[in-house]
């Protein structure tokens, strides 16, 4: 729903509990849907076919639709004290909407390292690649296939660049917008085989700190793989380089004079001066960030996201920004729900951010996620029904064939199986679970994480080339939309958007 439908829904929920009566009468849709067909025609008589100065790309790592869901009710639920169902979120305002497919080259079911290449290059690959396409299987036929991502075609035209996670600067995702490996898990030299060292290949970090000058935002976690194994950290984290080199203090020595700075925690990230600081790495954990539920020193996405806007909007050129909620896809896969659903949450006053402190003039705004995962929302849940609760009604709780209570939330695949947890059947589950944080939830198959799923995801738009995006597309078009957007590249993939940029007025 836009803009004019959702203000019309809160102004029937200001009503109070009635709005379930009022819902209760024909009309309230029709009129409804009339408000929706009104909005739908001026969107499409208004497309913006500008050249997108700016891109912001946002990134629900594991983000499937029924995290979206989830976390749609959630948030209505804690800001607005009503049922949830019917908030709308700042992602769902955004104006167009997409279906893509997250298959990779080899795999029904993908990982990361694929994806975020598919996004990123508007190439898919095969699984557990990064930055490079299908043929690069080892080391050496890696360093002939390496893909062109849409930063770096961006930096050939002068744009600054930007890359937030709440993951690790190495992962997955936010990797494959500067690395070029055959093998997701090079984070550090120790992570490599001698062989590969041997042949003029290096790890991610250290592609990380080739890149310094070219990347003027880099915010998330990592420090471990920066550092020797025999140093520790600013917390007291062992470091887990072979090579005894320490990365981050490599870049500090180059980048401070150019006006970097580095920040390890929530005091010396609020220190930062962006109107001062041309280069800014934050790294703030030796491996992932912490988890929104359990944060205490680290800045949230939205801060992060709003920094690093700051310093990118410096450049008149323009930049390219990218924001992963990398940890909703990390407790997905330890089965803990509530913390995935309340990553989304982060995620969502991220693209709030974004859309307050950027124009859809000239900034073309994508939200996605890059594959989904076996998570599950509903088991005939009634309407209000707290998300994290027992279904169908946490206040009177249903039973299954087996005689225990279940949970609206559930997964496929993951450790909250009777056989994982050494118990010969299902565990019963409390009425107070929907205050549980920690709690596991159940799943079908016994697995010691959960899985990724198969399914399409959703994508969202803003701004200049936005409505490219609606369809079912190939994962790897989402490149492709971005690079016609903003008239990136000169190889062959992208010569015959080229030809047209000049029809372009440039913001």
């Amino acid at each position: 729903m836009h803009v004019l439908i959702g203000v019309v829904i809160l102004s029937v929920l200001s009503i109070g509990n009635s709005y379930q009566k009022i819902e209760e009468r024909p009309e309230f849709w029709t009129n409804l849907g009339k408000l929706g067909i009104e909005d739908s025609i001026k969107k499409f008589k208004k497309l913006n076919f500008q050249k997108a100065k700016n891109i912001i790309l946002f990134i629900g790592d594991g983000m499937n639709l029924g995290t979206i869901t989830a976390g749609r009710i959630s948030i209505g639920q804690k800001t607005k004290g009503k049922d949830g169902e019917e908030h709308v979120t700042s992602i769902d305002k955004l104006p167009y909407t997409g279906i893509v497919k997250t298959y990779s080259v080899d795999h029904q079911t993908p990982d990361s390292a694929s994806t975020a290449t598919a996004i990123l290059t508007g190439v898919k690959t095969k699984s557990h690649r990064i930055g490079v396409n299908a043929k690069a299987d080892d080391c050496v036929t890696s360093l002939n296939n390496k893909l062109t991502n849409v930063l770096e075609l961006a930096n050939e035209q002068g744009k600054s660049l930007g890359i937030v996670t709440t993951t690790s600067l190495q992962h997955a995702t936010p990797a494959a917008a500067y690395a070029h490996v055959p093998n997701r898990g090079w984070y550090s030299d120790r992570r490599m085989k001698y062989r590969d060292r041997a042949t003029n290949c290096i790890d991610i970090s250290l592609q990380l700190l080739k890149k310094r000058r070219d990347i003027q935002v880099l915010l998330g976690g990592g420090r471990s793989y920066m550092r020797s194994m025999d140093a520790r950290d600013e917390e007291g984290y062992r470091g887990d380089r072979k090579d005894g080199r320490d990365l981050i203090q490599e870049w500090k020595e180059d980048m401070e004079r150019r006006g970097g700075k580095y920040v390890w925690n929530i005091s010396s990230f609020n220190d930062i001066n962006p109107s001062s600081t041309n280069y800014l790495l934050g790294m703030f954990n030796a491996r992932h960030m912490i988890y929104s539920v359990r944060r205490k020193n680290e800045p949230t996405l939205a801060q992060m996201t709003a920094k690093a806007i700051q310093i990118l909007s410096k450049n008149r050129k323009g930049y390219i920004l990218l924001v992963e909620a990398g940890l909703i896809d990390v407790a997905h896969h330890q089965g803990r729900a509530r913390f995935a659903v309340e990553e989304f949450h982060e995620l969502e006053r991220a693209v709030e951010v974004a859309k307050t402190a950027t124009s859809e003039e000239n900034t073309l705004l994508i939200v996605t996620a890059d594959h989904g995962q076996m998570f599950m929302f509903g088991s005939g849940s009634v309407r209000g029904n707290p998300v994290y609760g027992l279904a169908p009604d946490n206040d009177n709780p249903g039973e299954a064939a087996d005689g225990k209570r279940y949970t609206s939330l559930l997964y496929g695949t993951g450790p909250g199986n009777a056989a994982v947890q050494k118990s010969l059947s299902r565990q019963e589950v409390s009425t107070r679970v929907s205050r549980w944080k920690n709690y596991v939830v159940q799943s079908a198959v016994p697995m010691r994480g959960a899985t990724h799923s198969a399914e399409d995801v959703v994508v969202f738009g803003r701004g200049p080339m936005a409505h490219m995006i609606s369809g079912v597309h190939e994962q790897s078009y989402i490149g492709h939309v971005m690079m016609y957007a903003a008239c990136l590249g000169k190889n062959k993939i992208v010569y015959r958007y080229i030809q047209n940029c000049s029809i372009f007025s440039h913001s």
